[in-house]
């Protein structure tokens, strides 16, 4: 008897990085129920697939879950699927770190479970078309993906009823295309109306096969989904209706549906599901792809012609947060540095297993995007891909042995101008001429941590609907894509915009009534044009010095007044701590009072907790939280301390200045609706001078490195060196 299918397949993951409470939370309201109550159906089989992260921790917390996923892939209940190891999206890292993500899950699942799958799980189901020579040589057969990518393709819904072919270099692989109107009714609709759409489906094709596969939190951790699920039993209800419709209905593992005769042959455009695709779109052009689609809805004429619709591209995130850029070419950077070790050294191959491990683990792919997820906005995720990253270049660091501290000029962004890299087994320090010549990344190598892990605050195209967000829990059950829901109130007050990247040793010429509140609230009068101008660039690799010069404008009014600055960055083999030394005067010995500003920005991640705190010349003042809103007059030096990591930065002047802090807070969206998060703290050594013809000296010293050692330095300024 001809029996339609419904090929059913999960997909569950936790980034690195995430919250032990967080995994925890998952296991218990989705992991583990979904597959207990799974069992209890043994006519129903499905695919599973985890990450290796997921995997690793569950091994070591819940010992049992693998005894009960052993069980069920014996009794042929549950068909495993493979993937990256790190959850990387695949298009996004080098082939060679391709095939060594999968190659690694797949010995996890052989040495665990006995099995080496062939089929695939594509992180984000972001697919570009020369994937499938890459799958077909690491011996994947076939793999999900979403009906969007079809539609796009120019096919209509009505055909897909099975797996399609797809190659590269006459490579092969099976797609398999998931229905997104599935994923939106499993588990939001009402369960009788997801069977009368299966029968609808059967009723074309009786012999067809529609495919589901989403992400398993979306039984239990999504908001209510938990309750929804188990306790109002609905995913109960779902497995008793598919057994009761089982004369016309079998649920099958996704593998089954790939062998399937084939429907045809398929070539799909760059694409991911069609959220993400909105996502990675500019601001603009985001809310100007919400507005059509409305418009389209309302004409009725979104069915007919959406598969012309389409967002941007998942690289796109890439240029929209200058920040995920950032991480991903500091990850590609020690990949290549990797490879080229390997070459190099053909017989210590065996030494590089605790590097490549961390490389890996940064290529998790969620801190690099942010949708509904929060993703990029979350410090501790990213935090996690920065922790890896110099990791492995540290280890790395230690198969060569001690070496020099060396200055590069490279296109480390690939944005078509160069940077200037300085490495030592300390530091690493990316300076950008090209904007503002300011710091942009200051990476401790011997703590694996980032000091300049932070986020600029921008304007989403979600944030027009903050003025509908409801404080609290939904009412009822509906997918996170369709709630507005906000985590307190207040949080449109927020919202700022910056027009810069928060960084370090960001050059202000400040108008004189600018002060700390609305320097924050980005409502303030920049008078010079040197925060993203370009700055001349010379190395000094002899005596490690970087010169960087500008010669721009202050314009007041109707007056302007060229400026020279000049900064020079000075660096030692094997230290943590750096010098930079600032030059302002002006071209032709005008006289003019001016504010002239140096900004840092830093993070360690947590703004209000008793064991991260400011100092201001070595003294904690009333208001020493990392979230405190601040002036301190005539001072010298501030301190931010960690003591969760026994972590510092100081900044130290060798003029007294006026220092201005203040928090950096975003508002973005998450599972849980709209949240502000902290995302840093802006210090700026505030100089109000008169320029002539002599300049303004001023040298800056950076001291990193254990609290203890930091604080020393909290007010020696004899470390810095002057002019």
């Amino acid at each position: 008897m001809t029996q339609f299918k419904l090929a059913f397949g999960i997909h569950n993951h936790q980034p690195v990085g995430n919250f032990d409470h967080v995994f925890k939370e998952a296991h218990r309201q989705a992991y583990a129920p979904f597959l207990k109550l799974l069992q209890e159906f043994p006519k129903i089989a499905i695919s599973l697939h985890q990450s290796g992260i997921l995997w690793s921790w569950q091994q070591r917390e819940y010992p049992e879950y693998f005894k009960t996923v052993r069980k069920m892939v014996r009794a042929g209940q549950l068909e495993l699927m493979t993937g990256g190891f790190y959850e990387p999206i695949l298009s996004a890292i080098p082939e060679r770190d391709v095939y060594s993500q999968i190659e690694r899950l797949n010995d996890f699942l052989d040495e665990h479970f006995g099995c080496r799958p062939d089929g695939l799980w594509l992180a984000e189901r972001i697919w570009e078309p020369h994937l499938p020579k890459v799958l077909a040589q690491s011996n994947i057969r076939y793999l999900p993906i979403d009906d969007t990518h079809f539609v796009y393709a120019g096919l209509e819904n009505d055909q897909l009823t099975g797996p399609f072919v797809t190659e590269s270099e006459g490579h092969t692989v099976r797609l398999l295309p998931i229905l997104k109107r599935l994923r939106y009714l499993i588990p939001f609709g009402v369960v009788e109306k997801v069977i009368d759409f299966l029968k609808e489906l059967a009723e074309r094709n009786p012999d067809g096969t529609a495919v589901y596969a989403d992400d398993g939190e979306k039984f239990g951790v999504w908001p209510e989904t938990h309750h929804h699920c188990y306790e109002d039993g609905w995913l109960r209800d779902f497995f008793e209706a598919v057994e009761k419709n089982s004369d016309w209905l079998q649920v099958v593992p996704l593998g089954a549906a790939a062998s399937e005769s084939a429907v045809g042959r398929a070539y799909l455009p760059t694409a991911s599901y069609a959220e993400m695709l909105h996502w990675a779109l500019p601001t603009r052009a985001y809310e100007e792809y919400e507005q059509f689609e409305g418009w389209l809805k309302e004409q009725g004429r979104l069915e007919q012609y959406g598969r012309f619709v389409r967002g941007g591209h998942w690289r796109g995130f890439l240029t929209k947060y200058e920040e995920s850029n950032l991480m991903h070419k500091k990850m590609l950077a020690v990949s290549n540095s990797l490879e080229v070790f390997k070459r190099e050294n053909p017989d210590r191959l065996g030494e590089l297993e605790a590097a490549r491990d961390h490389l890996f683990a940064a290529q998790c792919n969620c801190p690099y995007w942010h949708g509904v997820f929060g993703g990029l906005y979350l410090p501790h995720v990213r935090q996690a891909i920065y922790e890896n990253v110099i990791a492995a270049q540290s280890a790395l660091n230690k198969l060569y042995g001690k070496r020099a501290l060396t200055i590069t000029r490279t296109d480390f962004d690939c944005d078509g101008h160069d940077e200037v890299v300085v490495s030592s087994d300390a530091l690493s320090v990316t300076l950008k001429p090209s904007s503002g010549g300011m710091l942009v990344d200051l990476s401790l190598n011997r703590h694996n941590f980032s000091l300049t892990d932070t986020l600029t605050r921008r304007r989403e195209g979600y944030h027009d609907k903050l003025g509908q967000a409801v404080v609290g829990s939904s009412s009822g059950t509906a997918s996170i894509h369709d709630t507005v829901l906000a985590k307190e109130e207040g949080l449109k007050d927020v919202i700022a915009e910056d027009w810069y990247l928060k960084r370090c040793f960001v050059d202000h010429l400040l108008a004189s009534s600018t002060d700390v509140d609305n320097f924050m609230a980005v409502r303030y009068d920049e008078e010079g044009d040197f925060v993203v101008e370009p700055y001349e660039c010379t190395i000094d690799e002899g005596s490690k010095v970087v010169t960087l010069i500008r010669e721009g404008s202050l314009r007041r009014g109707g007056r302007t007044v060229l400026v020279r600055i000049i900064k020079r960055f000075r660096f030692e083999d094997d230290s943590e701590s750096f010098n930079v030394e600032y030059e302002v005067t002006t071209l032709f010995g005008e006289k003019i009072d001016v504010v002239f500003a140096v900004e840092n920005n830093f993070s360690f991640q947590a703004g209000h907790t008793d064991d991260r705190y400011v100092l201001i010349d070595r003294q904690r003042p009333e208001q020493s939280f990392l979230d405190s809103v601040e002036r301190h007059g005539e001072v010298r030096s501030y301190t931010l301390a960690d003591e969760y990591r026994n972590l510092g930065v100081a900044v130290v002047s060798d003029t007294e200045s006026e220092i201005w802090r203040h928090p950096i807070f975003t508002v973005s969206l998450s599972e849980g609706g709209f949240e502000k998060v902290y995302q840093g703290t802006t210090l700026l050594h505030v100089y109000r001078v008169n320029l002539s013809g002599e300049p303004f000296k001023v040298s800056l010293g950076v001291h990193t490195g254990s609290i203890e050692d930091v604080v020393a330095a909290g007010t020696d300024c004899r470390a810095t060196k002057s002019i």
